[in-house]
Order: C-alpha cells, then structure tokens, then sequence
C-alpha cells in the first residue's frame, strides 16, 4: 500500500496559530495555497473509516479540545474553496500538546503498531489519527 500527502507548508513565523490564525471551530485547509492531497493506491481505513482507492483533499476543524479530520473527494482546487457536499467522511482525530513549537506546518504518515498513523503538527500542537490496510 502507498500513502502520501502533498501539501504547502506555511511557517508560524512567532504568530499565534490555533485560535489566531486558524480560528477553532471552523474548516481549515490544513495548508496553503492549494488543498492538501491524500493519495492511497489501494483502500484504508481512518480513523474507523473506510477510505477508497484514489485522491482526496484534507481539511480539518480543529478545536481546543479535539479535530475532525475531513476527506473530501474533490481535489484540484483553492484550499479556501471546501465543499462540504463532496465531504467522504469526517473522522474525529486526537490531539496533543508539543513541549517545543514547530515552526513549519508537517503533515506525515508514520508507522505505528501494525498500521500508520496520519500526523498534522504545527505550533505547540500535533493531531493524529490512525491508518490501516482495509
């Protein structure tokens, strides 16, 4: 199976991230510029969540207590342009705090046990969520 994740990385750049410049409670393009992109060649499971072969756009909502992590099936567009009737699934993620910021966005896919998991961090904070073959 081959996952990856290609995206713009924005830098903190001594800004207040979470609750500043990407407000809680609202969708994130989780990036910049255009929208990050999931591509599996076979199908997974997220977060519990079936997830065909193919290409997908990531979005999340990040809250001070938890995210939802968002595939969409639209891919190809302006990260600001998410739309929520193309939304797959959207998958609750954990979320952590970091002892020390990280500067430039990350989005990574690292393995865990006998999957992955998906990680976004950026700031003082690093959500996650896992993946497995289906």
């Amino acid at each position: 199976m081959r996952l990856a994740v290609d995206y713009s990385r924005p830098s903190r750049r001594g800004r207040t991230i979470f609750g500043g410049i990407v407000p809680w409670g609202q969708v994130w393009r989780t990036g910049a510029n255009t929208a990050t992109t999931l591509i599996t060649d076979a199908a997974v499971v997220i977060g519990g969540a079936a997830v065909p072969k193919g290409q997908y756009s990531l979005y999340t909502i990040p809250t001070s207590t938890g995210w939802t992590l968002i595939i969409n099936r639209a891919v190809g567009q302006s990260g600001t342009e998410h739309d929520p009737a193309q939304d797959l699934v959207r998958i609750p993620m954990t979320i952590e705090s970091l002892p020390e910021s990280v500067e430039l966005l990350t989005i990574g896919i690292e393995p865990r046990g006998t999957g992955s998991v998906l990680t976004i961090a950026w700031d003082r904070t690093r959500a996650w969520i896992p993946v497995a073959a289906q």
